[in-house]
Parts: structure tokens; sequence; C-alpha cells
């Protein structure tokens, strides 16, 4: 406990140094007004009103941030790499944007659904309602009888410590499954379905303003269709199994291309 205690002491003044670094860009912050609003003000009511939930909303929100810079840096990658072949470079561009904006949208939609209060609670007495019910109550009351220091606390002063315990666990709660569900159930699981498919549509977007390449009139069509019906036919004839006699029971390697070709000739 004394190297602890030595510890703390040797680190508090630059935790000091490092709080009145932090407090003057605030108080700057603070005082910034558009109009009359106060925008330093409104983060300070959200944190005051629910704090579980401004710092899960403030954690997907970084989240997002982070995934729509990687996109536009993707895109704008993919667009400029030579190696990729021209034809497919936007392709490449398409799957990365619809990557970007599906993790962004699905992450925007599971975040405000699993944090929703009507949604927490059902899930939360799903998993935890058992141990705060009226019998997990009474049974908790039952073993602090068997404690010689607890044994005297009363229904009055039992009820709101078992009260805050479920709310902590429940801002706990909500806290993990809103950023799961955020960033691995939507962005790991649902878009890589999802992505792909819809790169195709945004190659289309992407290239809407653009022409087909135009074909000379005076080109000159050399594929011979009546040629190529005979290369599939032999092709056919090379994939042919070899006959067998039935009289001496060996595999007879009958040349079928040669036969092909001669009547042809003929």
């Amino acid at each position: 406990m004394s190297k602890i205690s030595s510890i703390g002491k040797n680190i508090r003044p630059y935790i000091q140094k490092f709080n009145g670094w932090c407090e003057k860009p605030y108080k700057a912050l603070a005082n910034v007004k558009i109009g009359n609003y106060k925008p330093m003000q409104v983060v300070n009511n959200n944190y005051i009103q629910d704090k579980t939930k401004f710092i899960t909303g403030l954690g997907v929100a970084s989240i997002i941030l982070k995934d729509g810079v990687g996109c536009y840096m993707y895109v704008t990658q993919s667009l400029n790499n030579k190696e990729i072949p021209d034809d497919k470079r936007k392709f490449v561009a398409a799957l990365d944007l619809a990557n970007g904006g599906l993790m962004i949208l699905t992450q925007l939609g599971m975040f405000f659904t699993i944090s929703n209060k009507k949604v927490q609670e059902k899930m939360f007495n799903k998993f935890f309602g058992k141990y705060f019910d009226r019998a997990a109550s009474k049974g908790y009351q039952a073993k602090l009888k068997n404690n010689d220091l607890l044994k005297d606390m009363k229904g009055a002063d039992f009820h709101p410590v078992l009260n805050k315990a479920k709310k902590d666990v429940k801002a706990a709660f909500e806290n993990v499954t809103s950023l799961v569900a955020s960033s691995i159930v939507a962005k790991r699981m649902l878009v890589p379905f999802i992505a792909t498919p819809l790169a195709d549509k945004t190659g289309e977007w992407m290239n809407r303003h653009e022409k087909p390449d135009k074909v000379d009139k005076g080109t000159k069509n050399t594929y011979n269709t009546h040629r190529a019906a005979i290369d599939d036919k032999i092709n056919e004839g090379q994939q042919t199994a070899p006959n067998t006699d039935n009289s001496s029971g060996n595999a007879i390697n009958t040349n079928l291309l040669d036969k092909f070709k001669k009547n042809l000739k003929n």
C-alpha cells in the first residue's frame, strides 16, 4: 500500500498539469455561441441527463467518424490505384463506398434501436431480471441475517442499495450491448452480406454520366460463327470416353476427331 501511495503522490502533479491544460480549451469552447445557442451547454445537459447513454453515443460517434474518414481514403485510393485495371477501378471504389456507407448507416441504426429504453428494458429483464425480482430480494435479505454486520439491516435500508445496484448493472449492460450491436453485429455480420450486391448498383451510379465506347462503322466483324460451331463439336469429340469391345472386353480407342474431320471433307 505504501508503494501505491508513493506512486500516487509522484503522478499527482502531472495530473494537475494535464487538467490545467484541458481547462483552458474547455472554457473557450463553453463560451462559444452560435446566435443564442451554446453547443457545449447542450453537451453538458445531455451528459447530466444520462451519463451512460452519452458516453456510449460518444464511443459510437467516434467509430462512425473513423469509418467515414476511412471510407473516403479507400475510395480515393481505389480510384487512383494504377495497379488496378482501368475497367475495374470504379467497381472496386464502388465496393469501398458501399461498404463504408453501409457501416455508417447500420451502426447508427443498431445503436438507436438497441439503446432504446423499451428495447433495453426487455433485454435486461430477459437476462438479469430474475436477479432483482421480489423472490431474489427476499433471498438476499435472508442471507444478510447470517452476517453479523448486516443482520440488523431493515428493508428501508436494503431496497435503496439493491435498486442502485440494479441501476448500475443496467447502465453497464446498455453500454456493452449498444457498442457490441453497432460495432460487431452491424459492422462485421450484416454489412458483408449486403455490400457486395450493393456495389453493382453503386458502380452504375458512379458511371451514370459516362458514355459507352463508340464503335467505328468501318470496323469489320471477323468473328466466324460457322467456324466457332465446328470448334465446339471438335471439343465435344475430344471429351468423349473410349468405347469397349464387348467380344474381347478390351478398351478400343476410337479417334473421333479424325472421323469428324473426314466427314467434314466429304
